[in-house]
């Protein structure tokens, strides 16, 4: 579900793969689709397949996979479109920012039916309907969040594996999950409250400081919770957003760029209240969050000027 910056990619290289993939979309993106084809650009150039489509009110019956590849504030549409798709045998595995749909997904379809996953790839969703590769390697990793290993998790496997981008069947996919969670936020609150990429931000003075103390902000949470990241993956925020010169900027910072909506409660507002209730204090991503959220209100209070017209 969904043919944007990260389930546009994944599908178009399943498609690819051989793998039998339908794209459930909104009517106007099925059109475009069908006339364009879904188009990928990368620094090895351009291609494109001819997708399958369908769109809610279409859908036939059960799937295997639901790939769940929405932003995290289009959630509760997707669903409510996503109900006929989802049999007994059904496998969700979302691709979500953040925890809390987690339980949303298992609240709806029941625990039995949702994966945890994870999904690193810097992309995104161009004016003509592509989707650009902005940095070379992607990765998905699944796994129960319960530990059990059963045949359908072997299906999963089978059918993501060697598709052309990495996978990992993970036994710790709930950690995993947290650990995308701190890099992003961290990374997030970092970017939009000073409005830089990590490069610009760590050459000015004070910049390396609070990028210093934004992440530890989000591991002391993590940790607070039970999930304390691991070394490597404590390595790869700190290499990320320390790093002199990089010109790394999350999906959250580009959006809010370009004037789109942000994921700030999902990454941000979730994380500040498991903070609330664990004691532990994050005025750094609570500013950032706070700022996020005043430029959503604007952007709200704009478009209900527009439609006053």
């Amino acid at each position: 579900m969904g043919a944007g910056a990260v389930g546009g990619f994944l599908g178009y290289h399943l498609a690819r793969a051989g793998r039998d993939v339908t794209f459930l979309v909104r009517p106007e993106r099925a059109q475009l689709l069908k006339e364009r084809g879904l188009v990928l650009r990368s620094a090895g150039g351009e291609s494109q397949i001819s997708p399958q489509t369908v769109s809610a009110p279409q859908i036939g019956g059960s799937y295997d996979i639901v790939l769940l590849a929405v932003k995290a504030y289009a959630l509760e549409k997707a669903i409510e479109d996503l109900g006929p798709a989802v049999g007994p045998e059904t496998a969700i595995l979302p691709v979500l920012n953040g925890i809390r749909h987690m339980d949303t997904l298992q609240a709806h379809f029941g625990r039995e039916h949702v994966l945890g996953g994870v999904c690193v790839v810097v992309s995104q969703l161009e004016k003509d309907g592509a989707i650009r590769q902005l940095l070379p390697g992607a990765s998905l990793s699944y796994g129960s969040l319960d530990g059990i290993h059963d045949k359908r998790l072997d299906r999963v496997d089978a059918t993501l594996r060697g598709a052309g981008f990495d996978t990992e069947l993970s036994g710790s996919i709930e950690l995993d999950m947290w650990e995308k969670w701190v890099f992003l936020a961290a990374g997030g609150a970092l970017t939009t409250l000073l409005r830089g990429t990590a490069g610009e931000i760590t050459r000015v003075s004070g910049g390396l400081s609070t990028a210093q103390a934004v992440i530890r902000e989000c591991v002391h949470i993590a940790a607070a919770a039970g999930f304390a990241p691991r070394r490597a993956a404590l390595d790869r925020v700190e290499s990320t957003l320390l790093q002199p010169g990089s010109g790394f900027a999350t999906s959250m910072y580009r959006d809010l760029m370009q004037g789109q909506d942000v994921e700030a409660d999902q990454i941000l507002g979730d994380l500040l209240e498991r903070a609330e209730l664990l004691g532990v204090d994050a005025p750094l991503i609570t500013a950032a969050f706070a700022g996020l959220s005043m430029y959503m209100a604007a952007k709200s209070t704009e478009t209900g000027r527009e439609g006053t017209h």
